[in-house]
């Protein structure tokens, strides 16, 4: 999965799925959430890499079921995500 980075992130290489499946021989490193303003494509794309640095922190290749919550009350609409950060020794998503 691909997206837009921001300045504030750098790019980095990460297997996302919504599925709970671990890749072959992957370790659970925990779980990332990030929130941030607003609910467009714009603020999708920043949560996401929010969400992918904060796994990269922890040494994580890959983020499994991952969840989106949209909140859109007048006075604080989020975006936010919540993912199992995952570890694997080959770095890419098995069967």
């Amino acid at each position: 999965m691909t997206h837009s980075t921001h300045a504030t992130h750098p790019r980095i290489q990460m297997n996302v799925s919504t599925l709970p499946d671990r890749p072959n021989g992957a370790i659970e490193l925990g779980v990332v959430y990030a929130s941030v303003e607003g609910v467009n494509d714009h603020s999708f794309d920043e949560c996401l890499a929010e969400l992918t640095q904060k796994a990269h922190t922890l040494g994580a290749t890959a983020l499994i079921g991952m969840q989106l919550v949209q909140s859109q009350f007048q006075w604080n609409q989020r975006t936010s995500l919540l993912a199992t950060a995952v570890k694997s020794e080959a770095g890419g998503h098995g069967p």
